[in-house]
This record gives structure tokens, C-alpha cells and sequence, in this order.
């Protein structure tokens, strides 16, 4: 490779100065090498940076791993009054999608897809020999991105889909900088004259159906107990699925655990509504939103279920929606409808267009707010349910100990579910259900009623 030379002490390895490549073979992953002194105090390491690239041999590194040597080398030999970042940038990309995407994102798959187009982006340029290796975070500059968002639009792609491809650049860098993964986030400008998205919201004919498709299948009833909480209290997602029934008290929902400080994102304290009460009556102790897991009993072979308590509802949520008909056909960064092979078990013949459903958990909260403005509930109580009042005096700690405290939005509530009544009578909870059957260690026992 160009500039480079090998260690005399290490026949066959690629070397560049101090640095060196390292394969390693699990992962089939290029890594660029070093020894650490620990600052003079001896007790010398090595230390190792991914370079996200795969292939070759051990002994005959791909030339994208040459070439991020030398794009680490040069950043090395540059003066240190002008540090600079040297992180890979496709590395940061892959640690974000799979830490971070896949567990805390409604769609990662979406921003998967974005972030193969900036690899692509990447290679074109080391070929148009803009770039002299793999990038790192010293090399994101707003010239860079405007050529990406050039080629994005050349090919056809929304500026909405622009704009989030865009968003799978500037998301990881973000969060690497927040992990404390680099020194700082280059600035990452999002694409000119990209017009307002709307807020989605669902109709309460649309909640209905949501309530009857998580109450027809046992192992769903927790995204409608999730449902009549969020639509019932205004509560942040966050805090919904960390409730406890510790944290239910006195006719109030306190959001925010004992114990727990106060963030900037508030949880609130809010009354349960006489539409919720019958829903958390008995509930098992323990968290709040928990989920039926279904196993075949070898004895009996009946179908029994235990408690657990939910962690993601993402993936329950999406059945729900899809069996609620709350959907829409998936397109392509094209445009063109994403197609599924027949299902041969069904008997299908032909391809199917694949579904996706609409909204997220979130949703019900951008819901909660319209329907209660829509009733006219006033702004202080639908911001103070929300945890959006912050005022600076002792008042905001013992108002809820008032009876007219939120009054106006419990009766909102209470409107809302009289509307979806018109649809559905799933938000109406009957104390005749049966009890679980537990097995495993896990239990699903109910809490006695109190007298």
C-alpha cells in the first residue's frame, strides 16, 4: 500500500508507523493496532480500533483496511494543537444500530437500510478519491453530507427519506458522543426545504379496534391494559411500562417511582379515571404491565400462561396494530411496495405486499393530547398530566391533594372512552376474567380485594 512499510520484527505484518493491522477472525473484522505506555507508569498494552471491515486473508488485508491505516496514521502525525477524531465512522454506525437502533427505535430496520446507502456513499467516494480511506468522525464535513443528500435526491428518494438517511449519520454520532465514544459530534445538516411531517393520532373508531385486537389473544392483553393507561393519564411510555403497583395509591398514579429524581422529562401525578379504576382493581404485585407467555402444559397439553413483566411492547404493539387493520403497505426508498413470498402452509399462490403498522406506543400519547384539547380541556391541566408544568413554588408538590385537581381532564378522559364506546365495549374491563395459570418459577397470582 501507498506510505506504508512493515515491521522488521514482524515479518508479514502490515505496519505503519507505530500502528499495525490485526484480523480477527470471529467477527472478520480489520482492526488497527498499537501499544499503550499508560502514560509512562509501564505496564505497556496493546490497544485496538475497528475499522468495521471484513474480508481477505490474515495475511493480506483488503485495500479499505490499508487505506483506514493510513488515514489513522496521517491523523496521528498531525499536530496535537489540532486534535482530531480519528474514530471509524462505519464502526460507530454498526455498535449504534445494534446497541441502541434495534432495542430503543420503532423501526431500525429503516435506518439499516439508510445506513447502507452511506456505505455505498463512502466507497464511491474513497474511489472518486475524496476520501483516503474508511471515514472517521474528523472527515464528516458539511461538503461531505451535501454531496450525499445530492446523491440521494439524483436517485429518486423523498426528502423525507433523504432526511432520515441523513438522521442515520447524525443519531450515532450523537450517541457515540454521548457514550463518550469520540470527543465531539461533527455538525450534520439535515436537507433544505423538507416540508413539516404531520403528527400521527388515532381516531378513537381506530383505538376501538386496537383494544378488541389486543383483548382477542391472551398473550396481547397487556397492550390494552398499556393502552388504557396511556390514553387515560397522559404518561410518557417510559414511565408506563416501569409503573409498579407500589406506585399506585389513594386513587393516584405516581409516575415517578420514590426514590427516582425528577428529569427534565417530568413524570407526573395523576388520578385514575372511572373507566381505568376497574383495570388496576386486582392487579398481581409487582409491574404493572405485564405480559401472558404461553407454553404447552407435556401433561395435559393445554395451553397455560405465566406473568412476566413486559419489557419492550414494540413487537406486541405491531401485531396489535396489523390485526387492528391499523396499516399500510411498506414502500421502498423508491416508492415501490415491498413484496413477501407466498405463505405455502396458507395455501398461498402469489406474493403478498408486506404490512406495516402505523404509529408506535408513542402515538398514544399524541393522541391523548389532541383528544383532550379537542374536548377542551384546559392547556395547564393537559400539560400538568403530561408533566410539562414545571412551576417553580411548594404548590406543585401538594396539588394533587386537591379535589379539583385535574378535574377537567379526568372529565375529558371520561368523554373520550363514552366516544369509543360507540365502537367497542373493550375498554370496559369485566371482573369475571379468569385467573392465570402459572408455571415455572413465575407466579400470576391476584391480589386479594380489599373489603
Amino acid at each position: 500500500m501507498a506510505g506504508s512499510r512493515r515491521a522488521a520484527s514482524a515479518p508479514g505484518r502490515t505496519q505503519l508507523g507505530p500502528f499495525w493491522l490485526w484480523y480477527r477472525a470471529d467477527r472478520d473484522d480489520w482492526r488497527i493496532c498499537w501499544y499503550d505506555d499508560g502514560g509512562g507508569t509501564g505496564g505497556r498494552r496493546t490497544r485496538r480500533l475497528s475499522t468495521g471491515i471484513g474480508g481477505g486473508r490474515p495475511d493480506r488485508p483488503p485495500q479499505e483496511a490499508q487505506d483506514a491505516l493510513v488515514a489513522h496514521y496521517e491523523a496521528w502525525r498531525q499536530p496535537t494543537q489540532e486534535p482530531t477524531n480519528v474514530a471509524m465512522v462505519e464502526a460507530i454506525m454498526a455498535d449504534w444500530l445494534v446497541e441502541h437502533a434495534e432495542k430503543h427505535l420503532a423501526d431500525p430496520t429503516r435506518y439499516a437500510n439508510s445506513i447502507a446507502h452511506w456505505l455505498r456513499f463512502f466507497k464511491a467516494e474513497r474511489q472518486a478519491g475524496r476520501l483516503t480511506g474508511a471515514p472517521t468522525v474528523s472527515d464528516i464535513k458539511k461538503a461531505l453530507v451535501e454531496r450525499f443528500i445530492s446523491m440521494r435526491q439524483s436517485e429518486g428518494a423523498s426528502p423525507h427519506t433523504v432526511s432520515r438517511d441523513v438522521a442515520a449519520l447524525r443519531q450515532p454520532l450523537n450517541w457515540a458522543w454521548k457514550e463518550e465514544r469520540i470527543e465531539s459530534a461533527p455538525f450534520v445538516p439535515d436537507v433544505k426545504g423538507k416540508p413539516e411531517g404531520k403528527t400521527l393520532v388515532y381516531t378513537p373508531q381506530q383505538v376501538a379496534a386496537l383494544l378488541d385486537a389486543a383483548r382477542a389473544e391472551p398473550d396481547r392483553e397487556h397492550i390494552a391494559l398499556l393502552v388504557m393507561i396511556a390514553l387515560s393519564t397522559h404518561g410518557r411510555m417510559e414511565a408506563i411500562l416501569e409503573l409498579t403497583t407500589d406506585q399506585i395509591q389513594d386513587n393516584l398514579i405516581y409516575f415517578n417511582a420514590p426514590g427516582r429524581a425528577q428529569t427534565k422529562k417530568r413524570r407526573s401525578i395523576v388520578p385514575i379515571a372511572p373507566t381505568l379504576a376497574s383495570w388496576l382493581s386486582d392487579l398481581p404485585e409487582g409491574k404493572v404491565i405485564q405480559w401472558k407467555k404461553p407454553k404447552r402444559n407435556v401433561t395435559t397439553g393445554k395451553l397455560e400462561y405465566a406473568l412476566l413483566p413486559a419489557g419492550s411492547v414494540k413487537k406486541s404493539f405491531e401485531k396489535c396494530l396489523l390485526a387492528a387493520g391499523i396499516s399500510a403497505i411498506e414502500v421502498d426508498d423508491q416508492g415501490e411496495p415491498v413484496w413477501l413470498p407466498p405463505r405455502r402452509k396458507l395455501g398461498e399462490t402469489k406474493p403478498r405486499p408486506k404490512l406495516v403498522g402505523l404509529g408506535s406506543p408513542n402515538t398514544l400519547r399524541h393522541t391523548c393530547s389532541t383528544e383532550m384539547h379537542r374536548r377542551g380541556v384546559p392547556e395547564a391541566q393537559i400539560d400538568m398530566a403530561a408533566g410539562h408544568s414545571g412551576d417553580g413554588t411548594n404548590k406543585k408538590h401538594y396539588r394533587h391533594l386537591r379535589p379539583d385537581y385535574l378535574v377537567d381532564f379526568i372529565a375529558g378522559v371520561e368523554s373520550f372512552w363514552a366516544e369509543v364506546g360507540r365502537f367497542t365495549s373493550a375498554h370496559l374491563r369485566s371482573r369475571s376474567d379468569p385467573k392465570i395459570v402459572s408455571f415455572g418459577s413465575a407466579k400470576a397470582t391476584r391480589k386479594p380485594k380489599k373489603p
